[in-house]
């Protein structure tokens, strides 16, 4: 069995999760990275460095980005071991694809500022979807200090992007009021059901 509707850890447990679930593009349901891919192409965005939370199975954010001219540097993470032997799969056939385009299978929980480089572009699409308290001991972060990590590696005109139909909306919409109302993040524009903000420096 695979999962491939939304579906958080905290129905299935953690471990089922990471070995069941696996994400293919499916438009209707969930078009972030397709949006995402249309949020860089309307302004022309190449040549950076971007980091993706949740990759799917499809990669489509990888694959699109081989097509530009200055591909932009991609570091992806993803919590589903399918998803991450699709991008080896498609890696071994398509070796082009890890030049620009890296996946790692973890916990985005357990990064660490000494562990990222520093970004021009994050996408944070599955905010409020994968902690659990009961996580606590084997990471780093909850939701709102992952947010306040990844604007530390955030260079002075990157830019954070949210997901408005996510299905943890709610908790990621928490944390961004309350990071707009500490002064943290500022509003730049919506794209579609994308909320993009920069940090207040």
């Amino acid at each position: 069995m695979s999962l491939t509707q939304p579906v958080l850890p905290h129905w299935v447990g953690a471990d089922y999760y990471r070995t069941k679930s696996s994400w293919e593009l499916q438009p209707n349901l969930c078009p972030c990275d397709i949006e995402l891919n249309e949020y860089l192409q309307k302004y022309n965005i190449q040549d950076k460095s971007i980091f993706h939370f949740g990759t799917g199975a499809h990669h489509i954010l990888g694959l699109e980005n081989q097509k530009l001219d200055s591909p932009n540097e991609i570091f992806g993470i993803t919590a589903s071991i399918p998803e991450h032997e699709e991008y080896i799969r498609i890696c071994r056939k398509n070796r082009q694809l890890a030049k620009f385009y890296k996946v790692i299978c973890t916990d985005i929980y357990t990064l660490t500022a000494r562990f990222l480089p520093m970004l021009d572009v994050v996408s944070l699409f599955h905010i409020g979807e994968f902690y659990m308290p009961e996580e606590a001991p084997f990471v780093h972060h909850n939701d709102e200090s992952l947010v306040e990590l990844f604007l530390s590696k955030l260079n002075p005109d990157g830019k954070i992007l949210f997901y408005t139909q996510s299905v943890g909306w709610g908790k990621a919409e928490e944390v961004i009021e309350l990071f707009t109302a500490q002064g943290k993040i500022k509003k730049i524009e919506e794209y579609k059901n994308l909320l993009v903000y920069s940090k207040n420096n």
